[in-house]
């Protein structure tokens, strides 16, 4: 997943995908964090706590895919919106920060703290409810997608974006560029929903 974010940022912004050697230990330390989460999610799934649904209906592909999304996006809203309003964690979230600019490396660059934490919710959700395997596939997909391109420097949304009825409540690279230069503002992953209901929105 890192090779394939960092190739495909190279090609949108070649020159923007330099990693630094501070940098590198904490992608080598989100890599180790995500692949324990990995082992622990086939381990609940070993153990029958985690339940997949290996029907091929579109039906439920379609549902379990957009409830993911809305599911997802609203606990790391709040596990992010936490992360900088509590006194303890945000010494730890500050480490993302150091971003202000950013890049594909910024999405890496994380407290093992707080790579254990979306972990920890993304096993919480699958947990819930029986999702759908290619809904699950999908969903990691669009979220590796969009955590790249949310770390862009380089806004790859056309400008009819901010303006569509539906697509401006869809996330944008400016949405979260925007977050890194005003951190008090957008907090959201994958929609301006929250933001706008809990008045964070800029």
């Amino acid at each position: 997943m890192i090779v394939f974010s960092v190739v495909l940022a190279k090609v949108i912004e070649y020159d923007n995908t330099r990693l630094n050697k501070t940098d590198r230990k904490w992608v080598i330390t989100t890599l180790i964090c995500n692949t324990f989460i990995t082992l622990l999610g086939f381990e609940l799934y070993n153990y029958g706590m985690i339940k997949i649904d290996f029907s091929p209906s579109l039906l439920s592909i379609i549902t379990d895919t957009f409830l993911l999304i809305i599911l997802m996006d609203f606990f790391m809203f709040c596990f992010h919106f936490l992360a900088h309003y509590l006194k303890w964690f945000y010494p730890i979230h500050k480490l993302h920060h150091t971003h202000v600019e950013t890049s594909v490396y910024s999405l890496y660059v994380l407290h093992p703290v707080e790579t254990l934490g979306f972990g920890i919710i993304w096993l919480f959700s699958i947990t819930l409810l029986s999702f759908n395997y290619l809904s699950i596939i999908i969903y990691l997909i669009l979220n590796l997608l969009y955590g790249i391109f949310g770390h862009l420097k380089t806004d790859i949304f056309p400008d009819f974006w901010y303006k569509g009825y539906f697509t401006k409540w869809i996330s944008t690279t400016k949405f979260h560029s925007n977050h890194h230069k005003n951190e008090s503002h957008n907090f959201g992953f994958y929609f301006t929903i929250w933001d706008k209901i809990f008045k964070t929105n800029i």
